[in-house]
């Protein structure tokens, strides 16, 4: 599978200012914490490695220890998203491609993944992220060449090689992510109605063909 030759890098140590004082990755969204959605779409695909940056230590950094994660931690993440960049790439070299996604977007679905290191694996070079008709951004697959001359410090992260990139696809609904409280909720709403679809599909009558005995 094309997600062998890439190694993972899931973002998680943002401050989460418009969310407010509490680590917004351990709020309960649907039936797990926000940070263990991504761990658990990521999960069903096989990696090179597997990388994780975060603040300190807390009760949602267990399952990406479990799940054979190495955790890197930011220790002063008021340098911004281009600090977790540059330590979740270091030691890796120019010519290795990295997949990195953000732990704040819980309904990513694996086939996005898979998507972008298959268009990756035919053209190592080039930069490919994800776009909705509302959204341009991570996941995104970089060659670690051009992470390299991005800035140490600041929020921008790796916006500005976005110009370069090409996008595919997804719903609206997968590139959602947790920034507030308005955007949470909306999240736990959205498993709700998913969770009652399916209820009400589990007890709704068999229509398919009969077959004979």
């Amino acid at each position: 599978m094309s997600t062998k030759s890439c190694v993972l890098l899931i973002l998680a140590a943002g401050l989460s200012r418009r969310y407010g004082s509490d680590d917004k990755l351990g709020a309960t969204v649907g039936k797990q914490v926000l940070a263990h959605h991504i761990l658990e779409t990521v999960s069903t695909l096989s990696w090179r490695d597997r990388r994780v940056v975060s603040r300190a230590d807390g009760a949602w950094h267990k399952a990406y220890d479990q799940a054979g994660f190495h955790r890197v931690i930011n220790a002063d993440p008021e340098r911004g998203l281009g600090s977790s960049l540059a330590l979740g790439i270091t030691g890796l070299a120019p010519q290795e491609r990295v997949l990195v996604c953000l732990a704040d977007m819980p309904f990513i679905a694996a086939a996005q993944l898979i998507s972008l290191c298959q268009a990756s694996e035919s053209e190592p070079d080039r930069i490919f992220a994800t776009s909705s008709p509302t959204y341009r951004g991570p996941p995104a697959i970089f060659p670690v060449s051009s992470l390299l001359e991005l800035p140490l410090t600041g929020d921008a992260g790796a916006r500005p090689l976005l110009r370069s990139a090409r996008f595919i696809p997804c719903t609206e609904r997968e590139t959602s992510d947790i920034d507030d409280a308005a955007s949470l909720n909306k999240a736990i709403q959205s498993c709700r109605n998913l969770d009652s679809g399916a209820r009400a599909s589990d007890h709704s009558p068999q229509t398919g063909p009969k077959h004979r005995s």
